[in-house]
């Protein structure tokens, strides 16, 4: 398969002509309008041919740019090509293409950064009032018909620490600012951030961890994330903080996080992706009152579509200016 003189986000930029769109078969036809519509006010002279698995997927034909998420059968679909410059993943995530079998190092890549802004900080705020106020205690008391009072929690003053200040965490700190909460977060590269009140290297992450009241994780998986919020990492974190993990299954050790829930180093978990998906049945995190889980949904909304494609759409006009993508997928950092 010929990679038509493998570009990079610096070449001369190449026309958009043939687009190659990918996507589970139960979910095609649903999106199909949608997909037409936008990508032809973007690209009104571009052919745009849809697949829902491998078989309808045209035999030895070359396309520009294929726009899919990252599909158990991408690879066996790129196979089958005769050639592709770019390809753009209608995800954020992209860590399950490193163990697919497809050439990296010669096509363009990018990912749908920035689409998870407002449901995932959502999220994070729904799951910290859900336990700050207690509303699963009280969900069940209605259930029971029980009238029982008890003193509720407060976010004002408290401190929310962001381990990951990328786009969602970005979107997490101007809602945070709204509850009057004190915003902390890392960086892979320091720089102020708007609406956060301290941004600290990894080295310092101890001295906030002492002083948090909600650790929210919002960490790619990597090499150097898998496994990263662990039992020392959880040790380090005052007394009966509340964890909230909107991050990629495996940077959060879920033992781990039911000896802290068991020792009072937390009060409670909202998790939203775990080390195994879906969640086995026999797992020790179903059925505490102290967890709330949930399959992996934060990030949804009647939007991500939308958005997804217009994420390709600004890279698509930046390629056209011969400028470098704006969400680039980085075969170095790993995401």
């Amino acid at each position: 398969m010929s990679q038509l003189g493998a570009p990079t986000a610096q070449d001369t930029p190449f026309p958009i002509r043939h687009i190659l769109y990918l996507q589970k078969s139960q979910l095609l036809e649903q999106q199909r309008e949608l997909v037409s519509s936008l990508l032809k006010d973007a690209l009104p002279e571009a052919e745009i041919v849809f697949a829902g698995d491998v078989e309808s997927v045209p035999q030895g034909v070359a396309f520009d740019v294929v726009i899919a998420p990252t599909l158990p059968w991408l690879p066996d679909a790129l196979h089958k090509l005769d050639g592709y410059r770019w390809i753009h993943f209608l995800s954020a995530g992209v860590e399950k293409i490193w163990e697919m079998d497809f050439d990296k190092t010669h096509t363009l890549m990018t990912k749908s950064c920035g689409v998870h802004g407002a449901p995932i900080s959502e999220y994070v705020i729904g799951a910290i009032l859900y336990f700050t106020k207690q509303f699963g205690r009280f969900h069940d008391q209605t259930r029971r018909g029980e009238w029982q009072r008890t003193w509720l929690g407060e976010l004002t003053g408290c401190q929310l620490t962001v381990l990951g200040l990328g786009h969602i965490g970005q979107c997490l700190a101007l809602r945070a600012t709204a509850f009057d909460m004190r915003v902390v977060g890392t960086l892979r590269h320091l720089r102020p951030v708007k609406h956060v009140d301290r941004v600290v290297p990894w080295s310092l992450i101890g001295e906030e961890l002492a002083r948090t009241d909600f650790l929210v994780v919002c960490l790619p998986l990597t090499d150097d994330t898998r496994g990263l919020v662990n039992d020392e990492l959880l040790a380090k974190l005052k007394p009966h903080a509340l964890l909230v993990d909107i991050s990629r299954g495996g940077v959060v050790k879920g033992e781990a996080v039911l000896r802290a829930l068991d020792n009072g180093t937390l009060q409670g978990a909202a998790l939203d992706v775990f080390e195994q998906r879906a969640l086995s049945k026999e797992s020790r995190l179903w059925k505490r009152d102290d967890i709330l889980i949930t399959p992996h949904v934060a990030g949804t909304t009647p939007f991500y579509l939308k958005r997804a494609l217009g994420v390709f759409v600004e890279n698509l006009r930046a390629q056209q200016q011969g400028l470098p993508f704006t969400t680039p997928v980085s075969i170095e950092l790993g995401y």
